[in-house]
């Protein structure tokens, strides 16, 4: 008996993968992680302020609200020129209208109830009729701008002086601020890389390059973020003929550096 043996025959195919496609393939690998430090410092320089705002309100009554309105704007330009007498110019007096919303600027105020006797000839003088009085209260205040701080005190006693007793919380502002900033970003930069070295140094690593500094956080990096403070002072009652004395704070102007470095070996 014979045994053909039939030849297997194997079928191979080959692909050519063009050398630019490997190299795209290597690229889209992720790169490993470079090792960074991240560090955040604040710098607080303080400066004399030299501009204090204050705001008054009040009102006038009357029998309508053109009365009241009337009352009102009289009350106001007495104010304004009794400050004009201690140096306040009239442009830093300015309309700072501050009522709630239940109130309006005209509020109406309903009397209480009370009983008129008739007035109609020949009625009974037994019987009384109800009456109910309304009265028209107009609202207003004003931001005085005081730019001589020694005046302040006699501010707020000439707000007193007139029955204005409505008065708000001292603000105090310093406008040139720009050679303390700079010297707070300086003190804050070299504090934030100071902060990064020691971090390294600890690590028993060296800092590469920078990787990103700002004054601005990035949300990312999950920074708190730091706030400016400002100064409130309150003017006290002064006792009879004493005047007011107001102490003048500093007012404190911060600046946040936000730097991330990278980390190396050392050499």
């Amino acid at each position: 008996m014979l045994l053909l043996h039939r030849p297997i025959i194997v079928f191979a195919s080959v692909a050519m993968v063009p050398a630019d496609a490997v190299t795209q393939a290597r690229a889209d690998r992720p790169a490993p992680e470079v090792p960074e430090v991240r560090t955040a410092a604040t710098v607080q320089r303080n400066v004399q302020p030299n501009l204090a705002t204050v705001t008054l309100q009040f009102s006038a009554d009357g029998s309508s609200p053109k009365e009241a309105g009337r009352h009102l704007a009289s009350r106001v330009d007495s104010l304004r020129q009794a400050l004009a007498t201690l140096g306040i110019p009239r442009d830093s007096i300015v309309n700072r209208n501050q009522w709630y919303w239940w109130r309006g600027r005209i509020e109406t105020v309903v009397g209480p109830v009370r009983y008129a006797p008739r007035s109609k000839p020949g009625s009974d003088p037994r019987f009384n009729y109800p009456v109910q009085d309304t009265t028209y209260r107009a609202h207003d205040a004003v931001e005085v701008r005081i730019r001589d701080l020694s005046k302040i005190g006699a501010v707020l006693d000439t707000a007193l002086g007139r029955g204005i007793t409505d008065i708000s919380n001292v603000r105090f502002a310093a406008t040139e601020v720009a050679a303390a900033q700079d010297q707070a970003l300086r003190a804050a930069a070299v504090r934030a890389r100071a902060q990064a070295v020691a971090i390294a140094t600890a690590s028993g690593l060296q800092l590469g390059r920078v990787l990103s500094l700002s004054t601005q956080a990035d949300y990312a990096d999950r920074f708190d973020e730091f706030t400016l403070s400002g100064a409130v002072a309150t003017g006290t009652e002064g006792r009879e003929g004493v005047a007011t004395v107001v102490v003048q704070p500093s007012v404190p102007v911060s600046v946040t550096v936000y730097g991330r470095w990278e980390l190396v070996s050392k050499p």
